[in-house]
Order: structure tokens, then C-alpha cells, then sequence
């Protein structure tokens, strides 16, 4: 099988039946555990960094006034609303029900996704602002990483350069930080501390040590940086990575996984550990209190049980409007639709799929847009998406390119709402079951609730 599908031949028996919504499936791990669950590639490596988040809350300023710089950028919280414990397991089950045709998980009961109002409340970060569309060549970027530091560009292309700071297309955080201090100069400072947060919390990639120097392209005018739209870019960023993970030979994710897993909190009580009280205009992210969680064959045992938690939950399980009941009058952003961007990553925004999180009763939506070019096979190494520069425009037309709710749909009575129709729809035109029902001899771990909060202290049951 193909991992692009292109007729009904070509489908499991798990569907998609009609392969037009979800065409990339064929390359998909979903199909892998349907077709062959021998082969079940476990728990995903979660790639975050909670060492260098906490380095940047306690980070010592050498220049006057740069700490009030970068609180003024409106990013400086993120260091200390990151997630520290992350629940891969968890984490892993909500990626295998990513689609990345639609950029929404195929849940049993319909599409979900994380749209720019989540966003918005669990990082509280702008999602409105100007698109982050620049893009530059490796060696433009290699001269600004040069500038950045004070480095001559001659210098950059010394042995030091090579092993000190710059190292497979990416910067060393540790080493820029170190250069900041040294050169005691406030704007420096500024942009370097804030290439380097960025780079470990919205923008986190798989290297482990070194940080993207496309993010330096904008920030070289401080006075400029709370003007672009970070949220939807953060969004964008990790739209791509779930899409990658998707990949059945993909082992691992990056991103800003603490807003996946605060989304999931958020919308799915039964996940939920317990929860701080603080301020309304605090980010939601730095309220769930995150047990450390064991990893190795107790995480894949917790993988297993969620995958049949999530197979047997219904509509009702769901928060559908955990902010309040119209939360697209609140950020009428998050209506926007179109492709969203993070400098050369384009992916596509659909809210109008997943309607009940606006508190609107879900309708069969349009066919979602196509990229000119994109490459989705088996492997996420040589995943690739395309998209029209023109498509950037839609961006600055908000009322021209956003979904008008009242126009072909109403508020919902009930939260889970779908107008007649749509669940036939949508079950010939996904995968909405991920263990096959033939599969025994799994273990399957099920939630004891304690002190009123609904964390899934797990029990064991073997099935035969």
C-alpha cells in the first residue's frame, strides 16, 4: 500500500473507507497497529527542556533594563509556565490520532484540534500580530548567528565557530547566554535571551542542546518582537511535528509539548492531575500540578490503556468549551481560516472541523486546503509540506478568510451536538478506532479516581 491512498482499494478495514478527507494515511502509525500490531513502535521520545527552562527563571542580568525589555516583548512568562513532567504515554496516544491531511485528531466521535484560542489561554502569548513568514538562506542565517554573538563572519567559519557555537545548523543555547554576559550590552542581552527561550520553549527541536537560528530573524529589533503573531507560530511549529510523528517509523516529537498535553487536560477530564487556583489572566499551562511519571515498559503499559480509553470515550467525555461558551467572540483569531506559518513551516488552519469548540453544532465541513506540494511518507525524515506564498495573504484578510458560525450553523443545546449526517460522514472517511478489535492478550489499565480529581491512577488487567 501506498502511503498516499487514491482509491477504495487501497483502505483497511478500519477505514478510511472513502480516502479523500485523510489521503496520507497509507503512511500513517495508525494503519501499522491496525494492520500489523506486532510491529507497535511503543511510546515516542518527547524532546523538551526543562533544565534550560529552569536556567532562564533564574538567569542573572548584566545589562541595566533588559529585564524590563523582555517583559515587555510579552514572552517572558513562558520560562515559567513550561510543563516539567510530560506524560509521553499520553502523549503518544493523542499523536496516533493525529491527521496530518487535516491537522485535527480523528477521535471516535469526530475531529479535534488545538486551535489558536487554546493557545491563547494556556500560554497566553499573542495570536493576533503580524504572520512570521521570513526566510533566509544557511549562510544569511550563519552571518546573523555571527552577529548575534559579535563574532566576525570571518571568524564564523573558524574551528571555533564550528564546535563552539554553531554545530549542524544550530546554535548552542549555552554558549550564547555565556557571549551575553561577557559583552554586558542591553540589546544583546535581550536578543540572545530571548532566542534562547524561545528556541526551549515554543520552538524546541530534537537536538537536545542547540536551537533553530531561524527564530533570530525576528528578534534583531526588540521594539518589534510583541508585534508578530508568536502563538500562531508556536501553533504552526507544532502542527508540523505531530504531522512527522505521525510517520510510522518516526520514534520521537518536539514542539511546545506542553501546550499538547495542557490541551488535552483542558478538553479531557479523565487525563487531568490536579489543578492550581491562580488569576484568570494567568496562563492555564502553569496551573497542572504534573506527577513524575515512570518510564520504560510502565509508560508503554499506560500507552496501551490509553489507546482503549480513548477507543471506548464519547462525546460526553469531553470539555468542549473549557474557556467559556463562545470563545471565538473572545479571540476572533482563532475563527481565521487558512495556513499558518513559522518562517519556511506553512500547515493549514481549519476551525470550521471542529465546530463544538466554538459551541457550535458540528456540521460536514468544506474539503479542507491542499499544499501545492507535500510528501508524507512512511518516514518523517524526508516529510515535507509546501505551500503558495500566496496563501500567506489570507492572513491579513481576517473577515474575509474566517468562519462565520451563524451563517450555516447554530449554538448547540447540548456541547457534543452533530447535525444528522455527519457521524456516517465522517466514520467512512477516517480511522476513528486505533486498537483492532480482534487484538487480545493486551494489558488494559483503567482510571481509579482519587480525592475527587479525575489523574488516571492506573490499575492492571490482563485480557485474554
Amino acid at each position: 500500500m501506498s502511503w498516499f491512498l487514491t482509491s477504495d482499494s487501497e483502505v483497511c478495514s478500519g477505514g478510511p473507507v472513502i480516502p479523500d478527507v485523510i489521503p496520507s494515511f497509507g503512511g500513517h502509525v495508525a494503519l501499522a497497529l491496525w494492520t500489523s500490531p506486532e510491529k507497535d513502535r511503543g511510546v515516542l521520545e518527547c524532546f523538551h527542556r526543562p533544565g534550560k527552562v529552569e536556567s532562564l527563571r533564574r538567569y542573572q542580568w548584566s545589562a541595566e533594563g533588559s529585564r524590563e525589555i523582555v517583559r515587555d516583548t510579552g514572552l517572558s512568562h513562558l520560562a515559567g509556565c513550561m510543563i516539567h513532567h510530560l506524560d509521553v504515554a499520553l502523549l503518544s496516544a493523542f499523536v496516533e490520532r493525529w491527521q496530518p491531511d487535516t491537522n485535527t485528531f480523528h477521535m471516535p466521535f469526530g475531529e479535534m484540534t488545538i486551535l489558536l484560542h487554546d493557545v491563547h489561554h494556556i500560554l497566553r502569548i499573542p495570536v493576533e500580530g503580524v504572520m512570521m513568514r521570513d526566510e533566509a538562506s544557511a549562510d544569511i542565517l550563519k552571518a546573523d548567528m555571527s552577529g548575534l554573538v559579535r563574532l566576525s563572519v570571518d571568524a564564523s567559519v573558524g574551528g571555533e565557530w564550528k564546535s563552539k557555537w554553531f554545530v549542524n545548523g544550530g546554535m548552542h543555547g549555552d554558549g550564547v547566554l555565556v557571549r551575553a554576559r561577557e559583552l554586558q550590552i542591553e540589546e544583546v542581552e535581550v536578543q540572545c535571551y530571548l532566542f534562547v527561550l524561545l528556541g526551549s520553549t515554543l520552538f524546541v527541536d530534537k537536538s537536545r542542546d542547540r536551537i533553530r537560528p531561524a527564530i533570530n530573524l525576528f528578534l534583531k529589533d526588540h521594539r518589534s518582537v510583541a508585534g508578530y503573531a508568536w502563538g500562531a507560530a508556536a501553533l504552526a511549529y507544532l502542527y508540523r511535528q505531530l504531522g512527522v510523528a505521525t510517520r510510522v517509523d518516526s520514534k520521537n516529537i518536539c514542539g511546545c509539548l506542553t501546550l499538547l498535553q495542557a490541551w488535552i487536560y483542558e478538553y479531557f477530564p479523565l487525563f487531568r492531575p490536579s489543578q492550581l487556583v491562580q488569576s484568570a489572566d494567568a496562563p492555564r499551562a502553569s496551573s497542572w500540578v504534573c506527577p513524575r511519571l515512570s518510564g520504560g515498559d510502565d509508560a508503554r503499559q499506560r500507552l496501551l490503556g490509553y489507546r482503549q480509553m480513548l477507543n471506548e470515550m464519547s462525546p460526553d467525555d469531553v470539555t468542549w468549551t473549557p474557556y467559556g461558551r463562545f470563545p471565538g467572540k473572545e479571540v476572533p483569531r482563532s475563527l481565521f481560516t487558512g495556513v499558518i506559518r513559522f518562517s519556511d513551516i506553512a500547515e493549514v488552519y481549519d476551525p470550521g472541523r471542529c465546530r463544538r469548540q466554538f459551541g457550535y453544532r458540528q456540521i460536514v465541513p468544506r474539503p479542507t486546503m491542499v499544499p501545492c506540494e507535500h510528501y508524507r511518507p512512511t518516514s518523517g525524515i524526508s516529510y515535507s509540506v509546501f505551500w503558495s506564498k500566496s496563501a500567506d495573504q489570507l492572513w491579513v484578510n481576517l473577515p474575509g478568510h474566517s468562519l462565520h458560525l451563524d451563517f450555516d450553523s447554530f449554538p448547540c443545546e447540548l456541547p457534543s451536538e452533530v447535525e444528522e449526517g455527519y457521524i456516517d460522514w465522517y466514520q467512512t472517511r477516517s480511522h476513528p478506532l486505533i486498537n483492532h478489535p480482534s487484538s487480545k492478550g493486551k494489558s488494559l489499565w483503567r482510571p481509579v479516581l482519587r480525592d475527587k480529581v479525575s489523574y488516571c491512577y492506573f490499575v492492571m488487567i490482563i485480557l485474554d
